[in-house]
């Protein structure tokens, strides 16, 4: 894990804590240099002269996605760069290159923050009206990529008229009454935020057409790039949240990582820490979390695989929240 010897600095004359903006800019320029090999630079030189190694250097460039999905996390927060501007400008960058409008995943992710484990936030439970068998296609299919695939679509929401919009997010939210506050936040939301999303989405969308029409006659190695991307997202997707209660609220896991994967991840294996502590910068939360002195819940890539143990049915019944899992015996994650 990495870890920060000196407590979080701060910025003068703010309760603020100092973010490191200095590395994810370089970070920033790394993952937005890797996309552009992978979308422009292997069709239009390596292509095709070369295809074996032009597939073997599109591969490895798709292991940037955690890093490039932390740092997205990082503009979301508003803590990529110190100017809010350019934290946008390069939030939409990161967006756009995964295929998805920066505030449309701005403001799905700060709901996750607002209402952990709501009932649109929960894969891995499965209700009692549930169709047991569409939900364990629902749920294994997520872990091999429908996650990513679901965001994206969801997103793509907004490039539908004003009134689908309201009426879509409108039937998905009345799953939960605790989300119904978010209708007005949604309206509000479309009023200011409406049309730079519809921008994001066009451009993903020609980022992505122009770069297959580069690879041309190998476009399969295009969509084999995307599908390992897509695959390792949806891997990590819900790793910190797998097996947590199914209540509103419910605590995150800190996880135990190499220091190398934490690098790699950005410290995401301390999601626990972010939840409770949003404001704090992902260089920062090693030592919040050694401050707050908290056990860890496992392995982080234990935790991963784990979840091919599948979803757990849900108990329900008058108002109980309790869950038990479909494919083994009832135990705790602590341990793993």
């Amino acid at each position: 894990m990495v870890k920060i010897a000196q407590a979080p600095s701060r910025i003068k004359g703010s309760n603020r804590i100092e973010a490191p903006y200095r590395i994810n800019v370089w970070l920033t320029a790394f993952v937005l240099t890797a996309t552009l090999l992978q979308l422009v630079v292997v069709p239009v030189f390596l292509l095709p002269q070369a295809p074996v190694f032009a597939a073997a250097v599109v591969l490895p460039l798709c292991l940037v996605a955690p890093a490039s999905r932390a740092l997205l996390h990082e503009a979301i927060h508003g803590r990529l760069v110190r100017s809010r501007s350019w934290n946008d400008r390069l939030g939409r960058s990161l967006a756009i290159i995964y295929g998805i409008a920066f505030d449309a995943i701005r403001f799905g992710h700060l709901v996750h923050h607002r209402f952990p484990r709501h009932a649109l936030d929960r894969a891995d439970i499965i209700e009692p009206s549930d169709n047991r068998v569409i939900a364990f296609v629902h749920y294994y299919g997520g872990l091999l990529g429908w996650f990513y695939l679901r965001e994206i679509l969801a997103a793509s929401i907004v490039l539908l008229p004003r009134n689908a919009i309201e009426f879509l997010t409108a039937y998905a939210l009345k799953k939960d009454d605790s989300l119904s506050v978010l209708r007005i936040a949604i309206r509000r939301s479309l009023d200011r935020r409406l049309q730079r999303s519809r921008i994001d989405l066009v451009l993903a969308a020609l980022v992505y057409v122009g770069s297959c029409y580069l690879y041309g006659a190998w476009w399969p190695i295009l969509i084999i790039g995307i599908a390992m991307r897509a695959l390792i997202t949806s891997l990590l997707d819900n790793v910190a949240h797998y097996g947590t209660s199914p209540e509103i609220g419910a605590a995150a896991h800190n996880l135990c990582a190499s220091r190398w994967l934490s690098l790699f991840i950005l410290n995401g294996h301390l999601h626990g820490v972010h939840h409770d502590r949003p404001e704090i910068p992902w260089n920062q939360l090693p030592a919040i979390y050694e401050i707050d002195g908290k056990g860890y819940a496992g392995s982080y890539f234990a935790l991963l695989v784990k979840q091919f143990h599948g979803p757990r049915q849900s108990l329900a019944v008058e108002g109980s929240s309790e869950t038990i899992p479909l494919n083994e015996p009832a135990h705790p994650v602590v341990g793993l």
